[in-house]
């Protein structure tokens, strides 16, 4: 049986996209893909500066690979946490794929302020999701917890950064090839 395969990921990430699109491609030859919150600056850090010439060129890679992906630059890069913690719901009530969609777009195709709850809440009820429980799961922080563990689990593994696939020990940052996946998931 292959192993399961675990990409972290941040919604601000501009690798998101290409990452997702490679774990589509790994879920396509049969394997499972499990996606894991990694929010890479939480507060109190401050918000990544969308100017950072790390983060443009990160945009240009991104843009480079899949060029019918690339919005507007944000005016912003928000902190991500909410944004997580509304994929958790959405894992709850089973609409984690369509959610996970929604958020990637809003953020990178749509320059969306996903930090936001109000524009969350907005993104929970476009996809199906309660309004009221959404803004109410939101405001109470009730996955932060889960989160955070995520996140401390991801650094106790050796992963510093996203999108970075786990499976099993081998740690693969970046965006690997999706054969170099596949081996790593099906070698005995």
């Amino acid at each position: 049986m292959p192993r399961p395969i675990r990409l972290y990921f941040d919604y601000v990430d501009p690798l998101a996209w290409p990452a997702e699109r490679l774990a589509r491609e790994v879920e396509g030859r049969g394997l499972s893909v499990e996606r894991a919150p990694l929010e890479l600056r939480p507060p109190p850090a401050p918000p990544l500066d969308p100017a950072d010439p790390a983060l443009v060129a990160r945009r240009e890679e991104a843009a480079a690979r899949n060029p019918g992906d690339a919005g507007p630059e944000p005016a912003r890069v928000p902190w991500t946490r909410k944004a997580h913690e509304l994929g958790m719901l959405a894992r709850e009530k089973g609409a984690f794929p369509r959610v996970h969609t929604a958020l990637l777009t809003a953020h990178l195709s749509r320059a969306l302020d996903i930090g936001r709850v109000d524009v969350l809440v907005q993104i929970a009820t476009e996809e199906g999701l309660d309004a009221t429980e959404s803004k109410a799961v939101l405001d109470v922080d009730r996955h932060t917890e889960a989160v955070e563990r995520i996140r401390e689990h991801a650094f106790e593994l050796g992963v510093r950064g996203v999108p970075t696939f786990v499976v099993g020990t081998r740690i693969f940052e970046g965006l690997p090839d999706p054969d170099a996946l596949e081996r790593a998931a099906t070698e005995e």
